[in-house]
């Protein structure tokens, strides 16, 4: 029997945590992993302790993993003479993480403006949502660098 790695807690909130990743569009089981890789005590874990605490198959574990480290969510590394990996989340490119997702705004609020541009008159209630997104969204993206300034000066 193996060591339990995560105690009856941090289960349920890796549970809580998976819940919320699969809204922002993870897979179940990379949700969990990340989650996981959050939440345990020791930050590092390998293939088998990630597999044995989800309690998810190999298949499971190892097309979540893949995908978690081609989008940069998590990343591995291998102690001198051995074979087996390391996992952790990359919580250190939250920066980037943060910069990608402003750049899907930037993206978004471009797209945004060509298809209010294109939408017929005879939507004016649907047309009128999707101008306030449009608003919306250059008001965040104007108001992004003084936000992220003044979170810099609290750092200081």
């Amino acid at each position: 029997m193996t060591k339990e790695i995560i105690t009856e807690k941090q289960r349920v909130l890796i549970e809580q945590l998976g819940v919320f990743y699969e809204h922002e569009g993870f897979h179940p089981a990379g949700a969990r992993i990340l989650a996981l890789l959050l939440i345990a005590d020791r930050n590092e874990l390998t293939f088998d302790e990630i597999k044995d605490a989800l309690n998810i198959s190999k298949s499971a574990t190892s097309t979540a993993i893949n995908l978690l480290i081609n989008t940069k969510r998590i990343e591995y590394f291998t102690n001198p003479g051995e074979r087996k990996r390391y996992f952790r989340a990359t919580i250190t490119n939250w920066k980037n993480h943060m910069k990608e997702k402003m750049e899907g705004v930037i993206t978004m609020h471009s797209l945004m403006k060509e298809i209010i541009e294109q939408r017929p008159d005879s939507t004016p209630q649907f047309n009128e949502s999707l101008k306030e997104i449009h608003s919306f969204m250059s008001f965040f993206h104007k108001e992004i660098p003084s936000l992220i300034e003044r979170w810099k000066a609290t750092k200081k």
